[in-house]
């Protein structure tokens, strides 16, 4: 009779209860983190995406344990295993042996993810990747400069845990979180309901189309939220991003510190545009000769600002591509050009 595989010890229930204790410890230090005044603690930002992050990792390990029913194959599926090599058993068979010290780490997200593609369990990967990136930001950074990024970032976690509870636990959120549920409900319609007024305001401040995309990408100086809603002082005096962009304001919802949007939206642009000549690389973004921003794409030959484009954008002789430069020489590139009026003093 082959030898039985002792029983395991592993318990999924405790780590369910681990996973709420986390969410519901990460909601409280976030609501201690953002009360305004003196009552409130801003160091305790990275605790609550600390523990919102571990949260629901340990959630979804869970619920990657609830896919076996032997509770010795739901912990192999979470706990990292031994690396198995084959060796002889000195009577011409084989025998498989475990090699080096048993890792009694959990899987991380990577692994997390292949399960859940394994077991077709669907979540909404691109708010967790953002919520690592909050908290790996945060611990390189002093919490107090980030606290709106927290706070969007709990706005944009509620839907994807209530769906994961919802669906794949087949639980109800508020029944298994409690208060801290319905701290995130209430957060969550707040974010939402701002975030719609920021987007109507926006509207009517004649932002530059070619810019809205990198409108959306400014985050407040002082807290790093994305509630940003145009100065209504601005938008009662009639003024617009698009001309009056030295003295138009934006306003953070999230802690109430006002600025220039201008700066913002073209330092974001510049960051997407970044380059290192070292490497090799060449610029694809530069000053505009219209209307002097820094917002003219090299490769679209198009200014996102005012919309300008260029005249001529091709050599009539030899076809090379012109730039703002080239635009006084009548469609010749500089080499041709300088032949030509050559020529004509010749002739």
């Amino acid at each position: 009779m082959a030898p039985q595989r002792p029983a395991s010890r592993f318990d999924p229930a405790k780590l369910r209860d681990n996973a709420l204790t986390s969410i519901r410890l990460g909601i409280e230090d976030f609501e201690r983190c953002r009360v305004l005044g003196d009552g409130g603690d801003p160091a305790r930002a990275l605790s609550a995406i600390r523990n919102l992050f571990a949260g629901v990792l340990l959630l979804f390990k869970y619920k990657i344990t609830t896919c076996a029913d032997d509770p010795a194959d739901a912990e192999a599926l979470i706990f990292n295993a031994q690396e198995v090599l084959p060796h002889s058993d000195g009577n011409g068979g084989i025998k498989w042996i475990p090699v080096g010290k048993f890792k009694s780490t959990t899987i991380d997200v990577a692994t997390i993810r292949k399960r859940f593609e394994a077991f077709d369990i669907q979540v909404d990967w691109r708010v967790l990747n953002k919520l690592q990136e909050c908290r790996n930001h945060l611990e390189h950074l002093h919490p107090a400069h980030t606290l709106g990024e927290v706070a969007d970032f709990v706005a944009e976690l509620f839907p994807v845990l209530q769906d994961f509870i919802e669906e794949q636990l087949s639980e109800s959120p508020a029944g298994i979180l409690g208060d801290a549920w319905h701290t995130m409900l209430l957060h969550h319609n707040f974010f939402i309901d701002n975030k719609n007024r920021c987007d109507d305001g926006w509207a009517e401040a004649d932002v530059p189309e070619g810019m809205m995309p990198w409108l959306e990408k400014c985050r407040c100086p002082s807290c790093a939220s994305i509630l940003l809603a145009p100065s209504q002082e601005d938008l009662d005096a009639g003024n617009g991003v698009m001309n009056d962009d030295l003295r138009f304001m934006a306003t953070c919802i999230a802690c109430g510190e006002s600025f220039l949007i201008a700066p913002l939206m073209v330092e974001a642009l510049e960051r997407a545009h970044d380059f290192d000549p070292r490497d090799g690389d060449e610029a694809t973004l530069e000053g505009c000769d219209q209307c002097g921003h820094s917002t003219f794409l090299i490769i679209e030959q198009q200014c996102l600002w005012c919309g300008a484009e260029l005249d001529y954008d091709e050599c009539e002789m030899c076809e090379e591509r012109l730039n703002q430069d080239d635009q006084d020489n009548g469609g010749l590139c500089s080499y041709h050009a300088n032949a030509y009026e050559k020529f004509m003093r010749e002739d």
